[in-house]
C-alpha cells in the first residue's frame, strides 16, 4: 500500500498524521532481522484493518456507479471488510467488468488483486470458468457462503474433478 496515497486520504491534525507516518515507516522485525517498510501496513497490526478501510474507501462507490440499481433491482453488490471483498451479481459480465475496473482503481494505491485468491463462481451451481470447473459457493471471513437446493429440487449432480 502506497503510504503517501494513504496519508493523503486521512484528514486529521498534522501531529497525528506525522505519528501515523512514523508508525508506517517504523519497520518490521522478522525472525530477528529488521526490515524497513516503504509501503504496506504491518500484517496483524491492530490499526492495519482501519488503514485498509481508509485506503479502500470509494471502491463500493466505483462499482455502484458503474451499475446503479434499476428501480428496486440491485445489479451488483460489493461487500468488504478491510482488504477482503466480494463482488456479487447475477450477471457474469458485470462481475468481470468490476474485476477489471477494481484492478485499475487499486493501482494508484499500490495494491493489486491477488489472482491466486480470486474466484468467480456461482453460489448454487457448479460452473465452468476460465477452463476450470468451479464448485458452488465461496469462503469469506471464515464463512462458507453457498445456496442449497430445496429438498427434492436438486438437479442431477455435476461431476467434480478429483482434487487430490
Amino acid at each position: 500500500m502506497n503510504h503517501d496515497y494513504l496519508l493523503s486520504k486521512i484528514h486529521c491534525p498534522s501531529s497525528l498524521k506525522r505519528d501515523l507516518k512514523q508508525w508506517l515507516k517504523a519497520g518490521v522485525l522478522d525472525n530477528g532481522v529488521f526490515e524497513d517498510t516503504e509501503a504496506g501496513t504491518p500484517q496483524g497490526g491492530v490499526i492495519s484493518p482501519l488503514l485498509a478501510n481508509i485506503a479502500l474507501l470509494g471502491m463500493e462507490r466505483l462499482v455502484k456507479g458503474m451499475y446503479p440499481n434499476k428501480g428496486t433491482t440491485t445489479q451488483v453488490n460489493l461487500i468488504r471488510y478491510a482488504d477482503d471483498f466480494v463482488v456479487i451479481s447475477k450477471d457474469l459480465g458485470i462481475i468481470e467488468q468490476c474485476k477489471t475496473a477494481i484492478s485499475e482503481w487499486l493501482k494508484p494505491i499500490g495494491l493489486e488483486i491477488k489472482l491466486e485468491k480470486t474466484r468467480i463462481c456461482h453460489t448454487l451451481n457448479h460452473v465452468e470458468y476460465d477452463g476450470k470447473l468451479e464448485e458452488p459457493g465461496f469462503d469469506f471471513l471464515g464463512f462458507n457462503i453457498r445456496q442449497l437446493w430445496s429438498k427434492g429440487k436438486s438437479p442431477s449432480p455435476t461431476p467434480i474433478p478429483n482434487r487430490a
